[in-house]
């Protein structure tokens, strides 16, 4: 900036009173005031002014004189920090000094487009070297206890002047005071004050007041950060306000200008300034802002006297009459060069070797290089290495002061804007809003701070040293760090939530849509979107490594500094990584939110919620995959979402996905040749099993994989076949782009099912324990044994915990947990039902219809001694079913006799005792002719019948339950008269059951003071009348279609062919989904005191060559009562 010169006031030796009197009496002398009358004649409106204008030097002075032009150029410029001022030389500023002194304020510093300026307010008059006038000398005497100051306010005391003068009537002689009331001259002494727009400390008391006042009644974006800003038009204004009325308009703005380039400095450019930060000038425009530097405000303002802004000493001279005789006389108009040739050869600047527009090795207008702010001789003699680190040092604090404006612009512009603006509903706004913003207030401090201490450190640097070199700024941010971890993970990982809560809302609200727009056109924004300032923190974050990084490789290994940004390189790098991770969740929430607002579901089908907005929820993987039709030749494109709970086959249309088929619960899915869907599978925790794979035993262990010999190798084919279990479900071909996406998908689905039960261990409920691994083979061999149809458990002679296993050619038996050495015991056909007596050590065998009672200990294979004849007992023939049980303290075998359409039943009761008791050796003893008879082991208890067909009988407590066509035949043997029927299919709330033709009662079991009725698609509680229970369900439904049912209490279990479903009965939730091929319930056997025993088989998972049989036992804390 070219500014007209102002002189400092040097300090001369004080004069007496007296002394001071006479040079004044001198100076009237000399400037020959003899004659008014003829002095107001010739100058009608003429005035003395007998301000200070020019300093006694002893040199001589240089006067420049400077006409600026305003720039009109209001397009924004790439910022700039206040730090790169250029240097102004000691010589042309005002120094303060402790005792106050009067001196001219230096000549703006010129600014890089000086040279193209061509207002009238920016051509520079021709220097002149002029010797200092007597009157300049007198005053300089007399300026140290008193100055001569002429001034055009009328609120002055003229009885207090030293010299007044009386306007002269032309045409009489006579003169009167009021004509001249318009200029008044005083002697301004210690006692008597005065304020003038020529002495700046005055000026730029009465500055600070006015602008503490206006922004007191008003705000703009940067009032928060800046208290005491305004913009450049206020600061002119106000600046006119304080003047003199009748300047030349240029001459505010050349005002404002000197208190910006003063010494110390009154008016800073804040950050958001670009174009001011760039040229070093104040412009009288709206959208420029400046604030009042703080550090002046503690140290003082300047003292100094701008002298254009003063009268002429001399009393001849006037404004508008274009000079007089006077060198420095501020009322002379400037001399405009008539071509660019005798501008440069009559103007000489002195300027500072700081300023860029001579800095012919760098950008001159746009360069925010450290190198462009310090004198060439200093670059010249700075090695290159430490150049390279000031100017990584610079640019780190130069884009942070980018950054807090940015943080600023999206607090004010954005923020605090949006939470009055009407765009959003009031009683939504304020969650809608910290939703989207967040904590960003805790990143504007954090930075704020971080950003004052850098620009302090930086400005300490200049001031001790003459480069303005920055030693250190590593230990600036660590002071810092400890902050960044608390804001940054908290608010960039949320950044991606709020883009998407932002994106959404504007899709719907026009409103939203206005406002941000309207926003984005501000200047201030750089026609930046929005989207710019919401993501500033998380870029910002990431470039930190990259600008500390540049500064330490230009460190020295010695230097105190390097071992600080090593530091803060690490710690930044670990804040970057857990935000990252915190990111990547965040990430996978937006995204379920954008799949469950774009999904659709066909019209007529019913809506599932997926619940993707809970807590927790996650994307796991999604990837198209490819459709045949049937006896179709194109190709449909699918669009597969798998999440942790289930996977989701979709059409996508446009924008939208339209659901395709039911989503697939994980417990659920299957993939063909994949054994995830089985619980028996690699990484099933807390089970050990003992199985035999090629004749090898192994152990099994949690997170060990079956080691098979004979694995196939993988299959080249891209097909996929994803199967849903149960009644509702189905398969689905559907093929991949090559091999590697078909075992990708597949891997995906394992770990998401293992995921699945690792996060609900609770789950768990059951386990499956191998009882026959490899025995039995479905395929012809020697191991061919049939079909497995039954099984039982009991305590061995040894008391060994034994298995007893039933198939169509005989019965085995074996160590419970010895997966591969069971043995034949009895070699019978068809066998479909076993059985123990255990308190008679009787073991039951129902093979081919009919019911045939045996030794227990003469089959079982631990039994120290066995009768060489096996003795045996026919009980009953044409037997369909039976089952054992204890009612009323009386052990009974009931056994079932189809008779026509009725069912009738035959009650026995065993009279041997314990075959095991030597006592009852009778009993064992083999018929041995025609016509002996061996003694009875049972005897007949009681009969009776039911008119419909059944499927099994359970024993109650007190009673028995026969399970019909007909539903739940509830009968007493004391008193067969008084049965009923659960449910009562007469009963309107047993609607859904009568309604139903294919409904199969499978089972019926008590829970508590109630009974859960079990059928073959759903199951319901009823209480000890039979009245439906509405508690927490109405009734369960089944995900298959189970063909038997057991119970452990508070777990229903259901036998589905392909898997077996675990319910909580008091909620009728889902529990848990056991999977295999050929799934069948072998044996439920309640007990009065220890849990019940469920056995159950399949095809082998590993070895579809064989029939596994398993024990499902629960890993649940038992109840006190079971049932």
């Amino acid at each position: 900036m070219a500014s007209s010169t102002l002189h400092n006031g040097t300090h001369t030796p004080p004069t007496t009173s007296r002394s001071l009197e006479s040079l004044f009496d001198s100076l009237i002398n000399e400037l020959t005031f003899d004659s008014e009358a003829s002095f107001y004649d010739s100058q009608p409106n003429g005035h003395y002014s007998n301000g200070v204008n020019a300093p006694h030097q002893e040199s001589p002075l240089r006067i420049q004189r400077t006409y600026e032009k305003e720039d009109s150029d209001d397009t924004l410029s790439p910022p700039a920090s206040p730090s790169l001022f250029p240097r102004v030389p000691d010589t042309l500023v005002s120094r303060q000094s402790p005792t106050p002194q009067i001196g001219a304020l230096p000549p703006s510093p010129p600014s890089p487009d000086d040279d193209d300026d061509t207002d009238d307010d920016d051509n520079d008059d021709d220097d002149e070297i002029v010797q200092p006038t007597v009157a300049q000398r007198v005053t300089q005497v007399a300026v140290d206890n008193a100055v001569i100051f002429t001034t055009r306010t009328t609120s002055l005391d003229r009885s207090n002047s030293r010299i007044q003068f009386a306007d002269v009537n032309r045409s009489t002689g006579s003169y009167k005071k009021s004509t001249i009331k318009r200029y008044n001259a005083r002697l301004v002494t210690p006692q008597q004050p005065v304020t003038s727009t020529a002495i700046m400390s005055e000026l730029a008391e009465s500055f600070v007041n006015r602008v503490v006042q206006l922004n007191s009644t008003r705000r703009i974006f940067s009032t928060e950060e800046y208290p005491l800003s305004f913009t450049g038009e206020e600061a002119v204004r106000i600046v006119r306000d304080l003047s003199l009325p009748d300047l030349p308009p240029v001459l505010y703005r050349k005002v404002a200008r000197a208190l910006m380039h003063s010494a110390p400095p009154l008016i800073s450019p804040i950050q958001y300034s670009e174009k001011s930060l760039r040229k070093n000038r104040l412009y009288d425009s709206p959208r420029e802002i400046y604030t009042v530097v703080e550090a002046t405000l503690d140290e003082g303002f300047a003292v100094s006297v701008y002298t254009p802004a003063s009268l002429c000493y001399s009393p001849f001279c006037e404004p508008g009459q274009g000079g007089c005789y006077s060198p420095c006389c501020p009322n002379r108009v400037a001399s405009k060069p008539t071509s660019p040739s005798s501008k440069s050869s009559n103007v000489h600047r002195n300027i500072s070797l700081a300023s860029s527009s001579i800095a012919s090795s760098h950008d001159t207008t746009l360069s925010r290089a450290w190198q462009a702010t310090v004198p060439r001789e200093i670059i010249k003699n700075t090695p290159e290495r430490e150049i390279k680190r000031q100017e990584a040092i610079h640019e780190l604090i130069y884009t942070e002061e980018d950054y807090l404006r940015d943080l600023n612009l999206l607090d004010d512009l954005f923020a605090k804007s949006l939470r009055t603006a009407q765009c959003i509903d009031e009683e939504r706004r304020e969650y809608f809003c910290d939703s989207v913003f967040n904590n960003y207030l805790e990143l504007v401090s954090i930075h704020r701070d971080l950003c004052r201490d850098l620009r302090d450190y930086q400005s300490a640097c200049q001031i001790r040293s003459t480069g303005g070199f920055v030693d250190q700024v590593g230990n600036i941010f660590l002071r810092h760090l400890h902050r960044f971890h608390g804001a940054y993970t908290v608010y960039g990982p949320h950044v991606p939530l709020a883009e998407y809560l932002i994106k959404k809302e504007a899709a719907s609200n026009i409103l939203l849509q206005n406002f941000l727009r309207e926003k984005e056109k501000q200047a201030e924004c750089r026609k930046l979107a929005f989207r710019h300032f919401l993501t500033a923190p998380v870029t910002r974050l990431q470039r930190y490594n990259l600008l500390l990084d540049a500064v330490y490789k230009k460190t020295e290994d010695d230097h105190p500094d390097r071992d600080d940004l090593a530091r803060c390189m690490e710690e930044l790098s670990a804040i970057g990584r857990r935000m990252d991770e915190l990111t990547a969740g965040k990430r996978n929430t937006v995204r379920l939110y954008q799949i469950n607002d774009a999904l659709k579901f066909k019209p007529g089908e019913p809506v599932v919620d997926l619940r993707l907005g809970e807590k927790g929820r996650q994307l796991l993987f999604e990837g198209p995959l490819t459709r045949r039709p049937y006896m179709g030749v194109e190709t449909i494109e699918h669009q597969i979402f798998l999440f942790d709970h289930v996977l989701l086959i979709t059409k996508p249309k446009g924008n939208n996905y339209y659901v395709w088929r039911r989503p697939i619960p994980l417990e659920l899915l299957h993939v063909r040749d994949g054994t995830e869907g089985f619980a028996l599978r690699p990484g099933n925790n807390g089970t050990t099993y003992t199985n035999t794979f090629n004749s090898t035993q192994q152990s099994m262990s949690p997170g060990d994989p079956p080691r098979l010999n004979n694995t196939p190798p993988p299959s080249s084919s891209p097909t996929v076949i994803i199967q849903h279990l149960g009644r509702l479900g189905g398969e689905f071909l559907f093929h991949a782009q090559n091999v590697q996406q078909r075992m990708e998908w597949k891997q995906k689905i394992i770990e998401a099912k293992t995921s699945l039960e690792e996060a609900h261990p609770e789950r768990k409920v059951f386990e499956i324990r191998s009882l026959s691994d490899t025995t039995f083979a479905l395929t012809s061999g020697p191991a061919n044994h049939g079909k497995i149809t039954c099984s039982t458990a009991f305590v061995g002679a040894r008391g060994i915990q034994m298995v007893a296993i039933g198939t169509e050619m005989g019965v085995w038996m074996g160590i419970e947990g010895d997966t591969n050495n069971l043995s034949k015991v009895l070699s019978i056909d068809d066998v479909t039902q076993i059985g123990i007596l255990e308190q008679y050590h009787i073991f039951l065998v129902l093979a081919d219809k009919t019911l045939t009672a045996y030794p227990l200990d003469a089959l079982d294979p631990t039994a120290p001694s066995k009768p060489k004849v096996r003795a045996t007992y026919k009980i009953a023939s044409n037997i369909s079913y039976f089952n054992t049980g204890v009612i009323n303290n009386r052990t009974l075998v009931i056994a079932m006799k189809k008779k026509s359409m009725d069912s009738v039943f035959h009650a026995y009761e065993p009279v041997c005792g314990d075959l095991r008791d030597p006592q009852n050796a009778k009993f064992l003893v083999v018929k041995t002719g025609l016509f002996s008879k061996a003694p009875s082991w049972f005897k007949r208890y009681k009969q009776f019948y039911i008119g419909a067909d059944s499927s099994s009988i359970l024993f109650l407590k007190a009673r028995l339950a026969v399970v019909c066509v007909r539903g739940f035949e509830i009968l007493d043997l004391e008193r067969l008269n008084m049965n009923h029927n659960l449910p009562e299919l007469q009963d309107p709330e047993f609607a859904f059951v009568a309604q139903r033709p294919d409904v199969v009662p499978l089972g019926m079991f008590r829970c508590r003071d109630n009974y859960l009725l079990c059928y073959n698609h759903f199951a319901f509680m009823v209480n000890i009348r039979g009245r439906l229970i509405r508690g927490a369900y109405a009734r369960i439904d089944w995900e298959g279609t189970p063909q038997a049912v057991a119970f452990s209490y508070p777990y229903v279990v259901a036998f589905d062919s392909q898997f077996i479903e675990v319910r909580h009965v008091e909620t009728g939730e889902l529990v848990q989904i056991l999977a295999g091929e050929n799934m069948q319930c072998l044996q439920y056997k309640q007990n009065t005191i220890t849990p019940p025993i469920i056995h159950g088989s399949m095809t082998h998972p590993f070895k579809p060559g064989f029939q596994y049989v398993f024990h499902l036992a629960g890993v649940f804390e038992p109840p006190m009562i079971w049932q």
